[in-house]
């Protein structure tokens, strides 16, 4: 939903047919999600950001104040107008969970302002749960707030439970992103499968009412565990599946908002030195005596932010194409005065001071230079955002390199505010931000770079104030 907004809003949005054509391959590649709409909720046709085609060419009539810009697939959606309202309350860049019918619910998202319009999922619960994964003998229903989206009785389950034995009940409350969807699975234990007709008769000749009434405790008593432990095998399974489920979602958000939305965010640095030497070249090709040798150092950078920028972008086609990345032995000292040159100009223009402290025993590990860049260049930027909101005066930034026995470290930090004590342990969950326009996404990436090279990355406080984290890899030699 990020990545579809991203598209329909701002000042370059997509035009309408290729949002369509975004939404038709989602539909294809997600059949859970049953329909998606991007609507207007000013009555005027518009979504306050997407151009190119007519706002106009394809979308469906206002009706109670709500306007179908495009539609998947055409005309088998839900009715908004009673949801107008809810819809329009909602935080932008937040998901709102909505109630629907049919056994469907809805996930809806406001576009940044000062766009009014809204993109709403229809999501099929019939197709939340993959058939394989469900035991033949539950009854399982799925409730959102209440109401019943999905009834599947057992498939092998026959005849009512016995009254005097409890029929094995599980329940779990599983939560994302607002989706509080209630599962529960129920096993009835008939009577003749606690007790065989053949078994009772066969032990009722041979051992009497005594026997019968010990097997009947046994087996009662087997009955009873066996539950229990399927009871515990279905909780570990729903809490291994929320788990999968959530990895699973931040790894397509990552794919999809790096090809989207990421692009133009990591080639902003390369292009913005790029225009800022060109120009300081026309302004020195323009003197009335040329600084040749200036020039070419100032068109020296412009080559070397040209194929930074090339490389990002065949690092993003071989990401989507599942091309694993290649590490290989690199000096971390390079790699920080790589970002440095690719920071200074954004540091300069908010005002932030970056001190370096670079060990000279050039530290190296095993790593993919262009992830460990992508790495230090969200923790310069999340300091400089702490920084700016607090309005630190002497602002600094300061990053070190230094080697400690079989590792080698990273330290970046800041004299900001430094972090909440009630933030820190929740700093690298997917999806947890303390920004009001932020995706949660940054920090739990950089997890996952840092990890895939057999390294770690931790947070803290320093004892001076502001924040600090730390990369730790291990060593290898230069």
């Amino acid at each position: 939903m990020t990545s579809l907004i991203a598209l329909t809003s701002g000042a370059e949005s997509a035009p309408l047919g290729a949002v369509r054509q975004v939404m038709e391959s989602i539909t294809r590649f997600y059949p859970r999600i049953a329909w998606i709409a991007l609507v207007s909720f000013d009555g005027e046709g518009s979504a306050g950001g997407v151009t190119g085609e007519a706002a106009g060419a394809g979308a469906g009539a206002a009706a109670g104040g709500v306007r179908m810009l495009v539609e998947v697939p055409e005309g088998g959606g839900e009715d908004l107008a009673p949801l107008r309202g809810a819809i329009g309350e909602q935080l932008r860049g937040k998901i709102g969970v909505h109630a629907s019918r049919n056994g469907r619910y809805l996930l809806a998202k406001r576009a940044p302002a000062p766009s009014d319009a809204a993109l709403v999922f229809g999501i099929d619960a019939a197709l939340l749960l993959e058939p394989e994964e469900r035991p033949a003998w539950a009854h399982l229903r799925l409730k959102l707030d209440g109401q019943a989206l999905l009834d599947l009785p057992g498939e092998d389950a026959s005849g009512a439970g016995a009254s005097f034995v409890a029929a094995p009940h599980f329940e779990k409350v599983i939560d994302g992103e607002g989706q509080r969807i209630l599962l529960s699975l129920d096993r009835a234990l008939p009577l003749h499968a606690l007790l065989p007709l053949r078994s009772f008769l066969g032990f009722a000749v041979l051992a009497g009412l005594a026997s019968f009434a010990l097997m009947f405790a046994l087996r009662q008593r087997a009955v009873a565990q066996q539950s229990q432990q399927v009871a515990r095998q279905a909780e570990a399974r729903a809490l291994l599946q929320e788990r999968e489920t959530l990895l699973a979602h931040a790894s397509r958000v990552n794919a999809m908002g790096e090809l989207a939305s990421g692009i133009a965010h990591e080639l902003t640095q390369p292009l913005t030195a790029v225009l800022s030497r060109s120009q300081a070249a026309l302004r020195l090709a323009g003197a009335e005596t040329p600084d040749l040798g200036r020039i070419a150092e100032a068109l020296d950078v412009n080559v070397r932010e040209a194929k930074r920028a090339g490389e990002m972008l065949k690092r993003m086609r071989d990401y989507a194409s599942n091309k694993a990345p290649e590490p290989k032995p690199s000096g971390l000292n390079g790699i920080v005065s790589e970002i440095v040159a690719l920071t200074a100009v954004d540091l300069e223009r908010r005002g932030v001071k970056l001190e370096l402290a670079l060990s000279a025993e050039a530290p190296a590990a095993v790593v993919d230079a262009i992830e460990m860049e992508q790495v230090l260049h969200n923790l310069i930027r999340n300091a400089a955002d702490a920084l700016e909101g607090a309005g630190i005066l002497d602002a600094r930034i300061s990053i070190a390199t230094k080697i400690v026995g079989a590792e080698v470290k990273i330290e970046v930090a800041d004299n900001g505010p430094g972090i909440a004590v009630d933030v820190l342990p929740k700093l690298f969950v997917p999806f947890f931000t303390t920004k009001a326009d932020g995706m949660g996404l940054g920090l739990s990436l950089c997890q996952t770079l840092v990890e895939r090279v057999d390294g770690r990355i931790e947070a803290g406080n320093a004892a001076g104030g502001g924040a600090r984290f730390v990369i730790t890899l291990p060593r290898v030699k230069a």
